[in-house]
């Protein structure tokens, strides 16, 4: 995470989502939130792919 967290100025976006095939550290969820990226991990993949809303992308 803490290597992606300068992408998002680097490329002047506006929104920064991280997607993994695994589960974040907490440590990594609290750096995601601190520097406003969203982490989706491969279990809220899993829950969209059979149909669920992503709370987190809202």
């Amino acid at each position: 995470m803490q290597k992606f967290v300068g992408t998002k100025t680097l490329h002047q976006a506006d929104v920064a989502v991280y997607v993994a095939t695994c589960p974040f550290s907490r440590e990594a969820l609290d750096i995601a939130v601190q520097v406003g990226v969203t982490a989706v991990h491969r279990g809220l993949l899993e829950a969209w792919s059979a149909g669920a809303t992503l709370q987190v992308l809202r």
